[in-house]
């Protein structure tokens, strides 16, 4: 009974540290594809700006078409 206690012990202690480590992991390393051009440097992807925001319309009124 006591070997039991004591493996069932060590287990959930290396489940938790192994989680841990997961989530430190998942945290810190960066998700999706490397891009990279001819001489083997990273390309980066640079956001497009085309101006300021605007708000989204229907496209109802964009069209002029009404379902009445």
């Amino acid at each position: 009974m006591t070997g039991e206690i004591i493996y069932a012990t060590i287990f959930m202690v290396c489940f938790v540290l192994i989680g841990g480590v997961v989530m430190y992991l998942s945290r810190t390393i960066d998700a999706g594809e490397a891009r990279f051009d001819a001489d083997g440097k990273v390309i980066k992807d640079k956001p497009e700006q085309t101006g300021p925001a605007r708000p989204a319309q229907r496209l109802e009124e964009e069209t002029g078409k009404n379902d009445e």
